[in-house]
């Protein structure tokens, strides 16, 4: 497949265009329409002229998404399943909170995690998205609420890296994306606005903690010790619970913003009190909160999120150990909701 446009950083696109013969200048319309006034075919480029337009459309592709589907939930969630050059699908939402959006975005076709709790995993690893088929992610569902608002949505939304992948497994095209969004000639986004959310495999952890992305980390834990944790996310779970959080919480103090544990609460499996003892314990004087997440039930798996009566137990565990500790229930419960489970689907022989 050609380059995208999209996956250049404007230094990059400043070289792609003065190495065809035209002025420095011509990069930086190109960048106007490209996130200015986001077009996505080379014909409403009016002002680049044609030759400039032919000689980047032979080496580089413009579209990289291509909406397939769009399922609206009742409390406002938007789900998008996006079609790929390769034919392969990825999915987004759009999150309504109560003063903002988030944008929920996919890293990767799939995943090599294998976490328990993740309807992506389900499939394995297909590949990783490039720079380009990231950020249009966020073209797209901008468009969207462009053309149906919802309160809070002022065109500065929340970004977290969500979706489906495991963000830190393609980290050069994450870097490179979030660069493009924090670039003031490009989205223009603010650190505090971007959140990855991991489940904290050691390298990923660290080549983060080398990197100057400083935006915010969320770390799901999966248990309470190293059986648990690799029982529940077998890759990451190769690396130790006290180093992964180690390298959060050095992270965390490096970037300046405080981290959070993210819990999936699975009946039987991770909601044990004497689970939330061990995780007190182990958050103890550490920087962190903690989002208790009720399992989203995956349409081919047995596994159910336990009663409120224990979720709010295992809630009182940690806030008595004074970690603060929230429940986060997920969005968009009357639709294909776990994310993953819209891709597999489609995929799915009829």
């Amino acid at each position: 497949m050609k380059e995208l446009l999209h996956s250049l950083a404007p230094e990059d696109l400043e070289t792609l265009v003065t190495d065809r013969g035209q002025p420095a200048f011509r990069a930086r319309q190109l960048l106007d329409w490209l996130y200015r006034h986001p077009v996505l075919s080379w014909e409403a480029m009016a002002n680049i002229p044609g030759v400039l337009r032919a000689g980047l459309a032979e080496a580089c592709d413009l579209r990289a998404l291509k909406q397939v589907e769009r399922q609206v939930s009742g409390d406002g969630t938007r789900k998008f399943l996006f079609g790929l050059r390769d034919g392969h699908t990825i999915e987004s939402v759009i999150i309504p909170m109560a003063d903002h959006v988030t944008f929920c975005l996919s890293t990767q076709v799939g995943c090599r995690m294998a976490c328990r709790f993740c309807a992506t995993a389900r499939g394995g690893l297909v590949r990783g998205l490039v720079p380009g088929e990231i950020i249009q992610q966020v073209l797209l569902l901008r468009q969207d609420l462009d053309r149906e608002p919802l309160p809070g949505s002022d065109g500065h939304p929340n970004i977290v890296f969500m979706g489906m992948g495991e963000p830190l497994d393609n980290f050069p095209a994450l870097e490179s994306a979030i660069g493009i969004m924090l670039d003031a000639r490009c989205l223009g986004f603010s650190r505090r606005r971007i959140r990855i959310s991991t489940s904290g495999p050691g390298d990923g952890l660290r080549r983060l903690l080398a990197s100057d992305l400083a935006v915010g980390l969320t770390l799901s834990l999966g248990g309470s010790d190293d059986a648990e944790r690799k029982a529940v996310m077998p890759v990451p779970g190769r690396t130790p619970v006290t180093e992964v959080l180690d390298l959060a919480e050095r992270y965390g103090k490096r970037s300046g913003r405080k981290g959070t544990i993210a819990w999936v609460l699975i009946e039987g499996r991770t909601d044990h009190l004497n689970q939330a003892r061990r995780l007190a314990d182990l958050l103890r004087h550490r920087p962190f909160k903690v989002n208790l997440i009720p399992l989203n039930p995956l349409d081919d798996d047995d596994q159910t999120a336990p009663g409120p009566e224990r979720t709010l137990a295992f809630q009182r565990v940690l806030t008595d150990a004074g970690i603060g500790a929230f429940i986060r229930a997920s969005g968009g419960q009357d639709i294909t909701a776990a994310c993953g489970q819209l891709r597999r689907r489609r995929s799915r022989p009829a």
